[in-house]
């Protein structure tokens, strides 16, 4: 029996070696497999295991990504579990549990919508089924929430060991937090002191003021030598907020003649024969200029883009053929190691300083790495399309921040409109702005009607002193006694979700082409950017009037076509890589787009806040620099912004225990956003206009309600609704002609109601039922 019982346990561990080392055997050949697919050896003919390790590596990648090196982990438990001939329920267990984390983990990146590289499609398939469960944030609490509940129970850690780690942390925070505002006050300080010992007119009598002190001097003169010393600085703390630092770099001669060697080889697999002439390399692509041999076609040579990089196994390869101006074919090959390409060393580099616009702005880095600025005045307006992630966003913010880095609210002046309230709404504590961001799609056709008026009212007073643009008008304005006037510019981001949401496209679409038009001269300029760049977006009216135009990466050949009427932007590499097409020129320039965060832009914007308080203040506190700061930072500067906040008593009495009452009210009593100069008229115009109303019928308000409520309007409508005579609905229709509510006579159709929305309406009334 004893004999029998061994030769079992003998067979047994035969049987679980055998297992054991097959499964190993196993184990090795998918991680050979998936390791050489993940160094990019996908095919058949350089996977390290050929056409099996292809095939099993692509299959599972596809479908798990990186978790299926889990499949590795879990075979090789096992064939040890079997080579040691221990028991399977502890491997099981220890399986199962490492495989129901792994699967909340990787469910949790799916929900991320992370790439599918790293979740493969079932994680993919995850995310979008919990995502549909639990909305947009449910995902941020359960995932997290069951893994760390799963650990607790897993390693077996109790609560109050928790506790412990999480006062450690919290010490650790307070910690790093003190010393950060020491080496702050530290090495801020030294500059200051030295700068101010720096003027070379101190008294004996008089010492240096740290902020937050009382100084001997008197408010008036502290007060001027801030503001001088802050006009002084402004640029430097400007350029000071932006982040430096830059990856990636550039490659050296030796790997370029290899990668020229490389490309000569590849395209004589196709043969292609030919000489490569010149190198262009820069932050993101390598561009080889290639001569091809007599009798070689360049049409031969697009068609092998994609052949190429699959060959050369890059992302994407763009074929400019034939290079403007050379006997040479452009072969532009992405660097495997991409810098990214920062705004700040492009200011510092001093290059947009020296261009005298104030409408200059940075656009990026060339294909060699030389900063690109732009002049706005010369597009004369911009028109930007891309998919979203392709940097599109990021190159309004690239170029407001560069305008504002260098002009003053006096100089130029924005009008901002954003749909998604995404992007644009940051910008509205700067003083530049017309008003906060138009967030509304319905108010967007009143916002640009409005800088028609204010185009019109250009165009009138220049004729009156005889000058042809805003350039002979400014240089002229101090000979005239009069103001210099700022440019305007009106940003739209997301056009396409405008025209679909307006009620009248076609009405939108002609207010653009106007101003596109004929607001040049009167220093007006449009940014429309989209991320859908259709013919019902993009119209031919509209591509008529935008001769500049900024493609970011499409997702075909159709709407490169759309937006630079010829094919290359399905080509890009995203993230910045644009081509830029100025007016006048037939070929657009490759570039590669200037990056700013939007942590970044947010210090800016707080920068400029901070100086234009402090401009409020003056006069009304003792330390008005200090004071700007502290309402800043307590992010209360939206009650000032927009005064119809629902939550403005609140905020009302944050501002008053940073000032007091009187100057808070004071403060609250001014226009954070200046209006222009035209609207003042434009307002008066519109005053003198309903004084001619007269006196008012008593059934004026109704009447306006009525005609809104239906969108049109007619004497005889009005004659019934309200049981009067024809001669008083007459009357009744002229008061609201004249109160802007209704259009002109339109004979026998019905007049048009101008009037939007009902808040707009009610405005109306009240100004008119107020005379």
């Amino acid at each position: 029996m004893a004999t029998k019982r061994n030769e079992k346990v003998k067979t047994k561990r035969r049987r679980g070696e055998f297992f054991g080392f097959l499964l190993l055997l196993i184990a090795l050949l998918f991680f050979v497999s998936l390791f050489s697919y993940h160094l990019g050896e996908r095919t058949k003919e350089r996977n390290y295991c050929g056409a099996v390790g292809s095939f099993l590596s692509g299959l599972l990648t596809s479908g798990f990504g990186l978790f299926s090196y889990l499949f590795v982990f879990f075979l090789s438990l096992f064939a040890w579990n079997c080579l040691l001939g221990k028991e399977r329920k502890k491997a099981i267990t220890f399986a199962l549990k490492v495989g129901l984390f792994a699967f909340l983990f990787h469910s949790f990146l799916g929900y991320l919508n992370i790439n599918q590289e790293i979740v493969g499609g079932f994680g993919l398939i995850l995310g979008n089924f919990f995502h549909y469960l639990l909305g947009s944030f449910g995902g941020f609490i359960l995932f997290p929430g069951l893994m760390v509940l799963f650990l607790l129970v897993f390693t077996g850690i109790r609560i109050p060991a928790v506790r412990f780690l999480l006062l450690i942390s919290h010490f650790f925070s307070l910690l790093f937090k003190a010393l950060r505002r020491f080496f702050l006050f530290f090495f801020g300080a030294i500059p200051n002191f030295f700068r101010y010992f720096g003027k070379g007119k101190i008294r004996e009598e008089t010492k240096p003021v740290l902020a937050g002190e009382e100084g001997r001097e008197s408010p008036r003169e502290e007060e001027a030598e801030e503001s001088a010393e802050e006009e002084e600085d402004f640029a430097q703390e400007f350029v000071g907020v932006l982040t430096s630092e830059e990856s990636g770099e550039i490659k050296n001669e030796k790997e370029l003649k290899e990668e020229a060697a490389t490309l000569l080889s590849k395209l004589k697999e196709f043969d292609i024969d030919g000489e490569i002439t010149g190198i262009l390399t820069g932050p993101v692509i390598t561009r080889f200029e290639f001569q091809p041999a007599p009798g070689i076609k360049i049409q031969r040579i697009e068609s092998l883009a994609d052949d190429l990089a699959l060959s050369l196994r890059a992302e994407r390869i763009r074929i400019l053929a034939p290079i403007p101006g050379k006997a040479a074919v452009g072969i532009e090959i992405p660097n495997k190691k991409r810098k990214i390409v920062r705004l700040r060393p492009i200011l510092e580099s001093g290059v947009l300083d020296s261009s005298p616009s104030p409408l200059s702005f940075v656009l990026g880095d060339t294909i060699t790495g030389e900063p690109y600025i732009a002049d706005l005045r010369q597009m004369p307006h911009i028109l930007i399309a891309g998919t979203t992630g392709s940097g599109k966003s990021v190159c309004i913010n690239c170029i407001l921040s560069s305008i504002i880095y260098r002009s003053t609210p006096d100089e130029v002046r924005f009008l901002t409109i954003d749909p998604k309230q995404l992007e644009l709404p940051v910008y509205d504590p700067i003083p530049h702005l017309l008003g906060p961001t138009t967030t509304d799609p319905q108010s967007a056709p009143k916002e640009l009607d409005r800088i028609i008026q204010v185009m019109e009212m250009r165009y009138s007073d220049f004729a009156r002193v005889g000058v042809r643009d805003i350039e002979s008008y400014n240089a002229r304005s101090q000979e005239l006694g009069r103001k210099k006037k700022p440019y305007i510019v009106v940003v739209v981001d997301e056009l396409a979700d405008l025209m679909k949401t307006v009620k009248e496209p076609q009405e939108m679409e002609r207010r653009i082409t106007r101003l596109a038009q004929m607001s040049r001269a009167v220093g007006i300029h449009l940014i429309l950017a989209t991320q859908r760049p259709s013919v019902d977006v993009i119209t031919g009216l509209i591509k008529a009037n935008f001769p500049c135009r900024i493609a970011f990466q499409v997702a075909s050949k159709t709407d490169s076509r759309t937006i630079l009427d010829m094919n290359g932007a399905e080509s890009l590499l995203g993230m910045g890589d644009m081509l830029f097409l100025p007016p006048g020129k037939g070929e657009p320039i490759r570039l590669h787009g200037a990056f700013i965060s939007v942590e970044e832009t947010k210090r800016l914007v707080n920068l400029w806040a901070k100086r234009y308080l402090r401009e409020l203040l003056k006069g009304l506190t003792r330390n008005p620099g200090k004071k700007a700061e502290e309402i800043v930072k307590t992010g209360i500067l939206e009650i000032l912004i927009n005064k119809e906040k629902a939550s403005i008593e609140e905020e009302r009495k944050r501002l008053s225990e940073i000032l007091s009452e009187e100057i808070a009210d004071k403060l609250l009593s001014l226009d954070y956003h200046i209006p222009l100069e035209e609207e003042a008229e434009i307002a008066k115009i519109k005053k003198e206009e309903v004084a001619l109303i007269g006196e008012i019928d008593e059934y004026f308000a109704e009447a306006a309600r009525f005609v809104f409520q239906l969108r049109e309007a007619s004497v005889s409508m009005l004659q019934r609704k309200l049981d009067v005579g024809w001669a008083r609905a007459g009357r009744i229709i002229d008061q609201l002609e004249r109160a802007g509510i209704v259009g002109p006579y339109a004979g026998s159709k019905s007049r048009r109601v101008l009037v939007e929305t009902e808040e707009e309406l009610e405005k109306i009334l009240r100004r008119v039922l107020r005379q």
